[in-house]
Parts: structure tokens; sequence; C-alpha cells
């Protein structure tokens, strides 16, 4: 009985530790940073780093106007398949920093977190002058046997055309 108990409080602890290492600011940027690569590559695999019940709700003010994108899963790949056309067809290079980073830790145990950020992305296309769109983003990750999952996603940008 003691043994079982001991395997218990084992696994437990495993779980714990599983999550502080996996929602930790250095594991959870490193996967930040992949994603936005994926993204902005139109690699599809970046739609899979979606929790298949998103929720988002993305707001842009540019240059020629204001719009949103508010839904799920289906709507963030389109806009994700939509900007990674339009760099590849401008040829644009892209360099994006993360900033002000914070992680709360949630759920039992540890089971989702809370990141929020700055994001500023630079995209140099062709002849045109360089371009930044600076955004403050709000994610929950969940942490699923797959991996990092983005659950909701709130972002606010300015900057783009």
């Amino acid at each position: 009985m003691i043994r079982l108990v001991l395997i218990a409080l084992v696994l437990l602890g495993g779980f714990y530790a599983h999550g502080r290492l996996a929602f930790s600011e250095p594991r959870v940027m490193g996967w930040m940073t992949q994603h936005a690569a994926r993204s902005m590559q139109g690699d599809s695999v970046a739609c899979e780093d979606y929790a298949d019940d998103l929720k988002v709700e993305l707001t842009a003010k540019g240059q020629r106007g204001r719009w949103e994108v508010e839904g799920g899963k289906a709507e963030m790949c389109g806009y994700l398949k939509q900007s990674a056309a339009a760099l590849t067809v401008l040829q644009a290079s892209t360099q994006t920093e993360f900033d002000n980073v914070r992680i709360t830790r949630g759920g039992f145990p540890w089971t989702t977190a809370r990141l929020q950020y700055t994001q500023r992305t630079t995209v140099q296309a062709g002849g045109l002058p360089s371009m930044t769109v600076v955004s403050e983003d709000a994610l929950v990750l969940a942490r699923t046997p797959a991996g990092l999952r983005i659950r909701e996603l709130q972002s606010q940008s300015s900057g783009g055309l």
C-alpha cells in the first residue's frame, strides 16, 4: 500500500514538474518563435499549433484602415494562409521579436497558461521601405499529449498595410 502511495506521489510530482518545464519562459518563447516563423512562411503545420476549440479575436490597424478577425481555428488558418501568400508574392523577409513577456500558469495541475507579450515584426520586401507591425497579444496555451496548443488568441496590432 505504501508503495502505491509513493508511486502515485512520484507520478504527481512528475506531472507538476512537467507543467513547470512546459510553461517555462525559455520553452514557451522558443515554441512561439518557431510558431511565428512557420506562420510567416505559410507552413501548414502552423495550423496544428491551434486547438480545435480555438477562440480568436484579432484587430489590426494599418495604412489602409482597420480590420478584424473573429472566430475559431478555420478563420485563423485562413488568415494565416492569406498573410503568408501576400508575403510570398512580395518576396518579403520578416524578423520577429518578443518583449514584455508574462506567463501565468493556471488550471489544475498547470494544464494551461496565459501568455502575454508585445510582438514586433519587421517586414522587408524588395525595393519597398521596411515596415514594422507591433501587436499586443494575449494567449491561453494548453498542455496536451501532443504538446502545446493555442486555445485562445487576442491580438491588437498597428503598423501594417
